[in-house]
């Protein structure tokens, strides 16, 4: 195991307690993305040092957190305290502004001909889109929390209408949120894309890195944590083709290309032996690892009766 709740050697961000009263909510055990139970577990805590077990997919490679909420408890999260603990102090002005410094428009620009219709799913304020308006294109917005939609809509961005459908969805940073990644991502492309539009994904990437800084993205509101290729295995899962990655977190799908089982299949396999090899070289013992070891060790308690 990487990351054990019982050590505090870590680099944790700062600690407090992400949902206080949880356990009085119901989690359970779910499958992985791919639809594979046989997992091996990576971490049992958070980056704030709360409980939060974290399972690497042996079939894929996706690590998810395992139990998690149910949709009732998630619910409750996100309408009751997830704003209050991830967005406390921060104006809708505020988050408009970082966001507009994230822009999406550099990533989209040789695209931009392609598509004259955005929704930002799930996008806060909007500030990520907010640039495409300056050059005529229509931007609406997907948000449930109306302090930062209101925020958006007084920009000049639409809300969502639902029933329409959209040449460019942007789901950005939405992904690793979602209970069930498959079944809501199916609906946003069936409900909310236009026939061979254009689907923005945008999620952190975990084989980016080494292993030992995966603990950073480790926190209560994600589920989810994809690697490169099982994130491009579970789109062509879905029926979505690779138009574009930014080699970082940004992914441009085309929807509409079918279903590609050999390409899920092959993505996969990739996805599962890098996550291996990456959790397996941070476990290889070393002098390194050693000294870590020794200059962290305590003598545990015990009695002299």
């Amino acid at each position: 195991m990487l990351f054990d709740y019982n050590r505090d050697h870590y680099k944790y961000r700062e600690e407090f307690d992400e949902f206080p009263g949880i356990e009085n909510f119901d989690f359970r055990f779910t499958k992985c993305t791919c639809g594979s139970t046989n997992s091996y577990v990576v971490s049992t805590t958070s980056r704030h040092r709360n409980v939060l077990p974290i399972v690497a997919c042996d079939n894929c490679g996706t690590l998810r957190a395992n139990p998690y909420f149910t949709e009732e408890t998630a619910a409750y999260y996100y309408n009751n305290v997830y704003g209050k603990v991830k967005r406390e102090g921060r104006t809708p002005e505020q988050l408009f502004d970082d966001q507009r410094r994230k822009s999406l428009a550099p990533f989209l620009d040789e695209f931009a001909g392609d598509f004259s219709t955005i929704l930002d799913y799930g996008g806060g304020a909007g500030g990520k889109t907010a640039e495409f308006m300056s050059s005529g294109k229509k931007v609406s917005l997907h948000e449930v929390e109306s302090n930062y939609s209101q925020y958006a809509y007084e920009q000049g961005i639409t809300p969502y209408n639902e029933g329409t459908k959209y040449d460019l969805v942007v789901v950005s940073h939405v992904i690793e949120h979602l209970i069930d990644p498959v079944k809501h991502m199916t609906e946003i492309i069936r409900e909310c894309c236009s026939k061979d539009g254009l689907l923005l994904v945008a999620t952190p990437i975990v084989d980016r890195q080494r292993a030992r800084q995966w603990l950073q993205h480790f926190h209560l509101a994600h589920k989810y944590y994809f690697t490169h290729d099982a994130l491009i295995g579970l789109m062509a899962k879905l029926g979505c083709s690779l138009v574009k990655h930014n080699n970082n977190d940004s992914y441009l799908f085309k929807v509409g290309a079918g279903t590609d089982p050999e390409l899920t299949s092959r993505s996969y396999a990739k996805g599962a032996q890098k996550t291996r090899l990456l959790v397996e070289a941070e476990l290889k013992p070393s002098l390194k690892g050693l000294w870590r070891y020794l200059k962290n060790w305590r003598p545990l308690p015990h009695s002299q009766k």
